[in-house]
């Protein structure tokens, strides 16, 4: 482990987009947070979402691939249980519209056994709680967050 390095964390969407996108609000908070991540993982759907949102910004998103590609972030597609794990929790959780994505970075937390996880979505995340019950870790609070 790198000194000074915090343990694995999970990145959301949002996340990442502050991450890469300078102006974005809450830029060097999450630069922070993630840089300081022993290890970072990239939820094969979040990848999904991070392009379509960057599909104006290639220079960003072709930049992200380029740390995917060296191994700065670990990617982690989802396997089909962890799919089907992931419309189990967004059925637990349905008055609170989770949804695939989302239920897929549960569903691989609860895999890799990692409750730090880096997102803007503090109402979903707030809220679900793994298998055995325990919540999630929100490694950074944003200054707007997405209530939506």
């Amino acid at each position: 482990m790198v000194a000074g390095s915090a343990a694995a964390l999970i990145c959301d969407t949002g996340a990442l987009l502050d991450y890469l996108v300078e102006g974005a609000a809450d830029h060097q908070l999450f630069r922070n947070a993630i840089d300081s991540a022993r290890t970072r993982y990239v939820p094969g759907l979040v990848l999904a979402e991070v392009d379509y949102f960057l599909r104006d910004e290639r220079p960003a998103m072709n930049a992200f691939m380029d740390d995917l590609a060296r191994g700065a972030f670990t990617y982690a597609p989802p396997t089909l249980d962890q799919l089907l794990r992931a419309m189990e929790i967004d059925q637990r959780y349905s008055d609170l519209g989770v949804g695939l994505v989302d239920a897929s970075i549960v569903a691989l937390a609860e895999r890799i056994d990692v409750r730090r996880i880096a997102t803007r979505d503090v109402r979903h995340f707030s809220a679900v709680r793994l298998h055995d019950g325990s919540p999630l870790e929100l490694v950074v609070h944003p200054t707007d967050p997405d209530r939506s």
